[in-house]
């Protein structure tokens, strides 16, 4: 599954003409390696994916997508997130939620419940991200393409 999110996000960027490169099997926090061949600037990526993010409540809004992250790598201004949604459905097409690295700890949920992401006592850290968020991040290719300009 996690394969699935690596291709569909380097085929995105590979359409919009930055070359793209997966890293090999096993290489520690970063999936892909994106230039842009005009400007010779480069960003890496880490992908998340999940076969259903969406986490529908019906209790109360808001509805929310999450993925399992492990723990984060320290930030830099050319390291992304990109957590993918395949939606359950291999028909459609995934939503990419493109995360800038210093604003993954804002997002960050960490169980047990109320335990801090940073602390030893986390167990599971997860990134959440609410519906009212979701425009920001939701297929905003544009966050990549403003770093490689």
């Amino acid at each position: 599954m996690g394969a699935a999110g690596e291709y569909y996000v380097a085929f995105r960027l590979a359409a919009e003409g930055y070359a793209v490169g997966l890293t090999a099997y096993g290489t520690r926090a970063i999936d892909l390696v994106v230039a842009n061949p005009d400007t010779g600037k480069s960003i890496t990526i880490q992908t998340k994916t999940e076969w259903n993010a969406f986490v529908p409540s019906r209790n109360y809004p808001p509805y929310y997508w999450k993925w399992r992250v492990g723990k984060p790598r320290e930030p830099h201004k050319t390291f992304f997130y990109a957590f993918v949604d395949l939606k359950n459905d291999p028909s459609q097409t995934p939503d990419v939620f493109i995360v800038p690295s210093g604003e993954l700890h804002s997002l960050l949920v960490a169980y047990p419940q109320g335990v801090d992401p940073e602390s030893p006592e986390a167990k599971d850290i997860w990134c959440g991200i609410d519906e009212e968020d979701a425009p920001e991040y939701r297929n905003n290719w544009d966050i990549i393409k403003r770093e490689l300009a």
